[in-house]
């Protein structure tokens, strides 16, 4: 079975997924288009089913034969028109899900859907809003290889999520930090504000890892110079790399002396 499901801006269409995928007992597969080089969603909920495997893009003509055994959660970005998709779905026999806010509409002309789902998000956006009357950009930075001051990054953060580089509705980020952690980090317009989480992903403390690492901002006058600037001063020099990564892993020998 093939499961497309679409949505606005911060509409919490990751979050039904991962619902979807824990109440299943059938083997699940992802796929969202044109996001294979900035896969901060597959990770995040690989994060909490491992076993969970990504479809890339040279295995898109294989979704009619995998879906013969798996369920497959085909998630649109909020930024893709689902018409120009049309001509590839239509083939498929796909299920549709439209996520939406109690109080939005599918707008006219937008290709039927199966089932509407009320938002799981509490969230007072309305990205059709947004998307129609005002100016809607989108910044990101891949960061893989880079190991972020962690002292400098909450900084940053804290400076980007209260409007230092523009108006900011959503952000979503992986970040490798200086004592081996990959963490992920989310913001949203009117959201209580989240600790970075730990993802459970091996420690990388011997050089740079080559795991993806990246944020993407999405927003109202951003201020993209100042913002590539600022976490560039956030990421940390080979020198400074190396000196750190020897602390922690002499920290460390004692532990493993034990076992």
């Amino acid at each position: 079975m093939i499961i497309v499901v679409t949505g606005g801006i911060a509409a919490g269409k990751t979050h039904w997924i991962r619902q979807q995928i824990a109440q299943s007992k059938q083997p699940s597969l992802y796929f969202s288009p044109q996001t294979e080089t900035f896969p901060i969603d597959h990770l995040t909920l690989q994060n909490d089913f491992p076993q969970l495997s990504s479809i890339s893009r040279e295995e898109e003509d294989l979704l009619s034969s995998l879906s013969m055994e798996n369920t497959i959660y085909m998630e649109v970005p909020w930024h893709l028109d689902t018409q120009s998709l049309e001509s590839f779905l239509k083939p498929l026999n796909c299920h549709r899900v439209a996520i939406t806010s109690p109080d939005e509409e599918i707008p006219e002309g937008q290709v039927p859907v199966d089932e509407i789902v009320i938002s799981p998000v509490k969230t007072t956006i309305k990205g059709d809003q947004w998307l129609k009357k005002r100016e809607i950009q989108i910044y990101r930075a891949v960061l893989t290889g880079e190991i972020l001051d962690f002292s400098s990054l909450t900084t940053f953060w804290t400076e980007l999520t209260q409007g230092a580089y523009g108006e900011v509705l959503r952000v979503k980020s992986i970040f490798d930090i200086i004592d081996g952690q990959c963490i992920y980090g989310e913001f949203m317009d009117e959201w209580p504000e989240k600790d970075f989480q730990s993802l459970n992903f091996p420690l990388n403390l011997d050089g740079r890892p080559n795991r993806f690492s990246g944020i993407e901002i999405v927003g109202r006058n951003l201020d993209k110079p100042t913002i590539a600037d600022t976490l560039s001063d956030c990421c940390l020099s080979d020198e400074a790399l190396l000196y750190y990564q020897q602390q922690f892993q002499e920290s460390l020998e004692p532990e493993m002396e034990l076992i």
